[in-house]
């Protein structure tokens, strides 16, 4: 499995994270203090931290300007985790074909 898509996995195990990707994917970009309104038990410090991690996987874009960073998605799809899951489970099928034609086990 390549590293981004482990990276990917990675940053999606954590639900606020899955979340941000979600609220992000309905707006061009937002500001932390945006993002941190949709999650009123979480600190903007932890929200943060979430977003290094999606940016450290290539998730989520940051762009600064003045004092604010903006967040949009970024360039990694996660394609790379769509493709493993494609493989995992394509190997599945044909294995339940398989078994499931006449002659097979």
């Amino acid at each position: 499995m390549p590293d981004s898509a482990k990276m990917a996995f990675s940053a999606m195990a954590d639900s606020t994270r899955r979340s941000i990707l979600q609220i992000l994917s309905k707006d061009v970009e937002l500001p932390v203090s945006s993002l941190a309104e949709h999650f009123p038990d979480v600190t903007r410090a932890a929200i943060s931290s979430h977003l290094r991690v999606l940016r450290d996987a290539d998730m989520v874009v940051e762009q600064r300007r003045g004092q604010f960073r903006f967040y949009s998605l970024g360039p990694n799809r996660a394609d790379d985790v769509l493709q493993f899951l494609r493989d995992v489970y394509q190997g599945d099928v044909d294995n339940l074909a398989a078994r499931t034609e006449p002659g097979g086990r």
